[in-house]
């Protein structure tokens, strides 16, 4: 078997590399593969500004119920609309 021969009969075995760099013949079915987007809201990255000891006891907190910061601002942020869904109304009144 000459160089050229090894040199062909090498590329014709695709690695891991080679199946990233080489184009995909069929879209439709990489596209099929793994779990469906779900039909939901995309969460949207913030930044807040609190007093550190509000950040540490609500840590704890979160700590203790098993839950991230960030659900449990959720909960408040929900429970805060809900109890000011008048404003909500008002609001809407306004930017007509």
């Amino acid at each position: 078997m000459g160089f050229n021969e090894r040199e062909n009969k090498r590329h014709e075995h695709s690695g891991v590399v080679a199946s990233l760099i080489s184009p995909k013949s069929d879209e439709k079915q990489a596209k099929a593969i793994g779990r469906p987007k779900a039909e939901r809201e995309i969460k949207k990255r913030v930044t807040l500004a609190i007093l550190p000891s509000l950040y540490d006891e609500a840590q704890k907190i979160a700590f203790v119920q098993r839950k991230s910061i960030s659900e449990i601002v959720a909960e408040c942020l929900t429970q805060y609309i809900s109890a000011n869904e008048n404003m909500l109304k008002e609001y809407d009144a306004i930017d007509k």
